[in-house]
């Protein structure tokens, strides 16, 4: 576990949000490392692997998600009777299944190795990102391993319900999270990002649905599918989600740096709060249509505007305006009373 030094600020305002924070009410359980994306089938054969597939040690229990680049499964660990969730190295475009063997296969051998390489190499490099982490907001790696002609890393099972879902409900309640609540989300998260960015490691895909709420509000970061390991090493990748990525994201010589996940964490609190996303960055920096949410008056009948306020600085589509860092925001809000 990382440490400060002591009596840092950090320190203080994360001990005033465990004792501020309230619990949050799930009113439902649905367990996910990794949302389902929509797609358009493009083959006959299954992507995911069948339902009560022995891997390496593990009974798959079901599949919790399909993207472009891998497969999520819920599977049982047999030694330890403990629940886990596998991601399998998938790149559709690329591969098909053998549906007798289970294999995962190229399309086009000749011509697609090139590619092949460069996504199990991605695929690599998320893995060994993860398990130099620790931290109680990150979920953790158990193993990797190599089956079926791909890849697979087992990590951490994190009972609970995307931000996004736990948004919904509110919204369905017809009240809008506690103060607190969302406070302690903010704290627990930023100290997250600190601790990533002071290993000089991007996330580059915050969004509401790649943050997991447990049941007893702990939030946890998962998907590090984009994350990379240096600054240095991201100006040529283009890695876009609309509505939370921020305009640099979107160019392949943009600046990015720890502003970059502020913004989308940023735009993801404006989500929860509003129900909306935020339009496409890039319009911003031309005619900027976002009314601040510190001006707003609804919001402001429930949240200190001042919190609304570092909100807004964090969203600004300017990136040398926004928050440079954790601690530039962090220290906004241990100047606010709540």
């Amino acid at each position: 576990m990382h440490s400060r030094p002591a009596g840092s600020f950090m320190e203080d305002i994360l001990a005033a949000a465990r004792e501020d924070a309230a619990f949050l009410p799930v009113t439902s359980s649905t367990s996910s490392a990794e949302q389902p994306e929509e797609e358009i089938p493009c083959y006959i054969a299954p992507r995911e692997l069948p339902d009560g597939t022995l891997l390496h040690g593990y009974r798959v229990l079901s599949t919790i998600g399909s993207g472009g680049f891998g497969v999520t499964y819920l599977a049982q660990e047999a030694l330890l009777n403990r629940t886990v969730v596998i991601k399998e190295s998938f790149p559709d475009s690329l591969c098909y299944r053998d549906t007798e063997t289970l294999d995962v296969c190229l399309h086009d051998p000749e011509n697609s190795q090139n590619s092949a390489e460069w996504a199990r190499n991605n695929f690599l490099r998320e893995v060994r990102i993860l398990a130099t982490l620790d931290h109680p907001c990150i979920a953790k790696v158990y193993s990797y391993f190599e089956e079926h002609k791909t890849a697979y890393y087992v990590v951490e099972y994190i009972n609970g319900i995307s931000l996004g879902s736990l948004a919904a409900q509110y919204a369905q309640q017809g009240s809008p999270m506690p103060q607190s609540s969302l406070f302690g989300l903010m704290v627990r998260l930023l100290d997250a990002f600190d601790y990533l960015h002071s290993r000089s490691i991007l996330h580059r895909d915050i969004k509401p649905d790649n943050i997991l709420v447990t049941r007893t509000g702990l939030p946890v970061i998962i998907d590090f599918g984009a994350a990379r390991e240096s600054y240095g090493d991201l100006s040529s990748s283009v890695v876009e989600t609309p509505g939370f990525s921020p305009s640099e994201q979107s160019r392949p010589d943009g600046n990015m740096g720890p502003w970059t996940d502020l913004y989308a964490f940023g735009a993801t609190l404006y989500y929860v709060l509003t129900g909306a996303c935020l339009p496409n960055c890039r319009q911003r920096e031309i005619y900027d249509t976002v009314d601040p949410l510190a001006g707003n008056e609804q919001l402001c009948q429930h949240f200190n505007p001042a919190l609304l306020a570092t909100i807004d600085r964090a969203i600004d589509p300017v990136p040398v305006r926004r928050y440079q860092n954790v601690a530039e925001w962090m220290s906004d809000l241990a100047a606010i009373r709540l």
